[in-house]
């Protein structure tokens, strides 16, 4: 019975020779074609066939069965036989199955795996589509025997930062259209533990096989490193760069950088207001209308003109402020600097030290000292907590100058109200734990306490640690103000040079006008008096 659907052929040896015998497809498959035939030939090295003849055969055998001699010749009758094809990179074998000459030998499942062992193909076998020929003997049809495993294809490790790696400072554009160059994003804060990049490992992938039985590599993948400087770490599974330092970071080349520490030319048009969580030095100046905050230090090597610098810690300038009445300078720990000009305000809560303080308004909690060349106070209000000590304050010319030190009177009124909020602070903290103690007895006598006395409870008990934390702050504020009072009471203004008539001296609530001009003297409050002593 018949089983191929598509037109074949089959090569049948009579007495007078060597017989085509060509069948019609079925179904309307396709044609058997001369070109297959001419190929079984070849494979087969049948030899003294008449082509012409041939061809003929097959044209007329696309719609009827036919059989046609050949040749004169009877060759050694051919089985069913496939040729097998192995792809180049050896990942799939395909066969091409052929027909046998009449009454030869069929193939079964077991030859055509002995016909793949012997082209050494071992791996992959697909018995389904084997089965599936046998079942159907669809001949010059492409059969899928054997495939190989593909290798699995890795990926190259990258990294993610988690931060601007192209940083153009931009001006912001405000609603009006107007355009502001004070706010500018040009660096990249970071903060202590910040995660400023995530690695990626690269995923090798996974060796394939092919129909040989032989490993197949995947293609070679990119391997990643963090590379970086000072003030970074690695985490424990080496996928998370972890910044040190509260500072900004930044990306030269693949290497990051975080430093707390912020370098810049010149604070102008060109970098905008500066807000660091480190320390800021600049090599140039800082133009007018331009500030600069910084958690920790300030440094400036330039001038600073009518601008804003507020530091977490020292400020140090190398030349100067030429405030023009609009300079803001604060810093909570020490200032250092070569003068002092037209500052509208100069505040810090350490010392002063300077060669000349001209016509501005200067605070500081520590000592105020303009021991320059100079040496100079002339005009605006100067005033410390502990000491102020110039060569000159005051000119010939009577300049108004106003000299202050020991404690604001207002300081004494507040650690007058830090003792008052302190007890007020202490008797609620008191009744507090009396409402919780009472909670609590009753708790234990009955067991648990209802939703609303509960309640009542969490509420007490949250005023409780609210009260703590205000107990604690003003404490530590009082104290403070207690050791500057104790400082109040040395607090002096000493003239290494000359004190001009036209100084103001403020000692607390207490004002001294000099009238006369003094030379190498001190003036100290003694009691309820301002004396002038000689040095």
């Amino acid at each position: 019975m018949r089983k191929c659907k598509r037109g074949y052929f089959q090569f049948e040896n009579k007495e007078d020779g060597l017989y085509v015998n060509v069948y019609p497809p079925m179904d309307g498959s396709k044609a058997a074609e001369v070109g297959e035939a001419v190929y079984y030939i070849d494979k087969k090295r049948i030899q003294g066939c008449d082509m012409a003849v041939l061809n003929d055969a097959f044209k007329k055998g696309a719609s009827q069965e036919i059989s046609v001699k050949v040749s004169s010749e009877k060759p050694f009758p051919c089985s069913e036989f496939g040729d097998y094809r192995i792809s180049r990179d050896c990942m799939t074998v395909e066969a091409v199955f052929y027909p046998g000459f009449v009454d030869s030998s069929e193939l079964t499942v077991d030859e055509i795996k002995s016909d793949l062992a012997s082209l050494n193909v071992t791996n992959g076998i697909i018995e389904e589509q084997i089965t599936k020929f046998i079942d159907e003997r669809n001949y010059y049809e492409n059969y899928l025997v054997a495939q190989g495993t593909m290798p699995r294809e890795g990926k190259d490790g990258s990294i993610e930062y988690n931060f601007n790696v192209d940083l153009k400072p931009t001006p912001k554009m405000n609603d009006d259209g107007t355009v502001d160059f004070h706010t500018l994003e040009n660096v990249n804060h970071v903060k202590t533990g910040d995660i400023v990049a995530v690695l990626y490992p690269e995923d090798r992938g996974d060796a394939g096989i092919d129909v040989l039985g032989r490993s197949v590599l995947p293609r070679k993948v990119k391997r990643v490193l963090f590379r970086y400087g000072k003030n970074l770490s690695v985490s424990e599974d080496g996928t998370k760069l972890i910044s040190q330092v509260s500072g900004h970071v930044q990306l030269e080349g693949d290497k990051v950088f975080v430093s707390n520490c912020l370098e810049l030319v010149d604070v102008d048009a060109s970098t905008g207001d500066i807000d660091y969580d480190g320390s800021v030095v600049i090599k140039g100046n800082v133009l007018a209308g331009f500030s600069v905050k910084a958690a920790g230090d300030i440094s400036v090597s330039g001038i600073v003109e009518g601008a804003t610098l507020i530091s977490g810690g020292n400020i140090t300038l190398n030349r100067g402020v030429q405030g023009m009445n609009k300079a803001v300078i604060k810093a909570k720990g020490n200032l250092v600097t070569k003068f002092i000009e037209s500052a509208q305000l100069v505040e810090v809560g350490g010392n002063i030290d300077t060669d000349s303080i001209l016509h501005s308004k200067v605070n500081a909690k520590g000592k105020i000292v303009a021991s320059g060349r100079n040496g100079l106070i002339v005009g605006g209000e100067v005033k410390s907590v502990v000491l102020v000590q110039a060569k000159n304050i005051g000119n010939a010319m009577g300049t108004n100058t106003v000299v202050g030190v020991g404690l604001d009177p207002t300081a004494k009124k507040r650690v007058d109200e830090l003792k008052k909020s302190l007890s007020e602070l202490g008797a609620n903290k008191i009744k507090l734990n009396q409402v919780m103690e009472a909670l609590r007895k009753k708790q234990e006598l009955e067991g648990s306490l209802s939703d609303d006395k509960r309640e009542f409870q969490q509420k007490t008990m949250r005023n409780i640690i609210l009260l703590e934390q205000q107990l604690t702050e003003q404490k530590q504020e009082l104290e403070q103000l207690r050791e500057q009072l104790s400082e109040d009471v040395n607090a002096r203004v000493r003239v290494e040079g000359n004190i001009y008539i036209g100084v103001k001296l403020v000692f607390g609530e207490q004002n001294y006008f000099v009238k006369e001009k003094f030379s190498f003297c001190q003036f100290v409050k003694d009691h309820a008096e301002i004396k002038c002593r000689s040095i």
